[in-house]
């Protein structure tokens, strides 16, 4: 298992979360004992019993399973509570989401998009939402999964559970999640049904890191996971062939029917206004695809425009220029013109006068 601790908060995933997605499966018919360290010990223990027609079988520990319209289906997992403590296991269903950057989420750390997901997952999966857990008892969960409707793909969730401990000696209180992945399978997703990554928006920002950097937001609108992705951004000034920015993520995953954004590092440099031309090229193992965009970049801000406004853009200047020597001219016609009329009628009444 993996652990991880900051301020007094300790979240426990089960490596089988991070594991289907590509990684070596693990065993689970073994029970795993989290790595945590001497002085403390884990608020409770789990296994997921996988059913025998669970597709990719029992050892890639977590459930995957091929659902079909009111054709209900049932599953299990064991817990376990071997401290001194009477805990209470609180249980909540989320949905798989991509991180910014391109790794996938099981915590329910980011709010879907309803229009990538309109029906997502975890409303047809209940699980116990609290159970008591007496010291050194084992209780089993039954969670049932409830699917209204056939669907193309698959959908992505996982079970949470979690428990909080206070340790009698610092008063600290820790509390202690796992996620266990729950893939409902529906019928196979056409080749010719893909619509494939897009990319709806390009902004400017600081990231969490306080780094600067040119992020792009792309949207899987797929009921399929991307495994094994290779993504590569580059942005091409179309003024200055030296100006250019680039990042390449390597290994990406991306969750189904989620979006995230992508960050471009400036590493330091200076970002130069102008008119950039976008080129994303993405290798998965689903699909290969290249992205275009043309993107007007301001010290403040980056937006996409077509190639019309790139066009008119990257000629402003001259446009500018001809349009105010146009002007000019015209401005100066009028003038000349009006003096000569004006100069004619004085000559006109001089000659009416004598």
């Amino acid at each position: 298992m993996v652990n991880f601790k900051r301020n007094g908060l300790m979240t426990i995933l089960l490596l089988s979360v991070l594991l289907f997605m590509g990684q070596q499966p693990a065993n689970a018919g073994t029970k795993k004992t989290p790595q945590v360290p001497k002085t403390e010990k884990a608020t409770f223990m789990l296994m997921p019993e996988l059913p025998a027609n669970n597709i990719g079988g029992r050892r890639i520990g977590y459930f995957n399973l091929k659902v079909k319209k009111h054709q209900p289906r049932t599953v299990r997992i064991k817990v376990y509570n071997p401290t001194n403590q009477s805990l209470n296991i609180m249980g909540e269903v989320a949905d798989a989401t991509t991180n910014d950057n391109a790794t996938v989420d099981y915590l329910g750390s980011h709010a879907i998009n309803p229009r990538l997901l309109p029906a997502p997952a975890s409303q047809w999966v209940t699980v116990p939402k609290q159970t008591p857990l007496a010291p050194g008892a084992t209780k089993w969960l039954t969670i049932k999964v409830q699917v209204p409707h056939n669907f193309e793909g698959v959908k992505a969730t996982a079970i949470n559970l979690s428990a909080s401990q206070t340790n009698q000696k610092t008063a600290v209180k820790n509390t202690y999640r796992y996620a266990i992945g729950l893939i409902l399978t529906g019928q196979k997703l056409p080749t010719n049904h893909y619509q494939k990554l897009t990319s709806p928006k390009i902004k400017t920002r600081l990231t969490a890191n306080h780094q600067a950097a040119i992020s792009v937001l792309v949207q899987n609108p797929d009921p399929m996971y991307l495994k094994w992705t290779k993504i590569k951004v580059a942005l091409q000034n179309k003024k200055w062939s030296f100006v250019h920015y680039g990042r390449q993520f390597n290994n990406a995953k991306i969750a189904p029917n989620s979006q995230f954004y992508l960050d471009t590092l400036l590493g330091g440099k200076r970002l130069v206004p102008g008119v950039y031309q976008l080129t994303m090229t993405i290798k998965s193992d689903h699909y290969q695809q290249t992205l275009h965009q043309y993107v007007a970049i301001s010290k403040s801000q980056a937006k996409y425009i077509n190639q019309y406004n790139a066009a008119y853009l990257l000629r402003r200047n001259w446009i500018i220029g001809i349009s105010v020597f146009t002007l000019i001219l015209v401005v100066s016609i009028v003038v000349y013109r009006f003096h000569v009329i004006k100069q004619r009628k004085k000559e006109h009444h001089a000659k009416d006068g004598q």
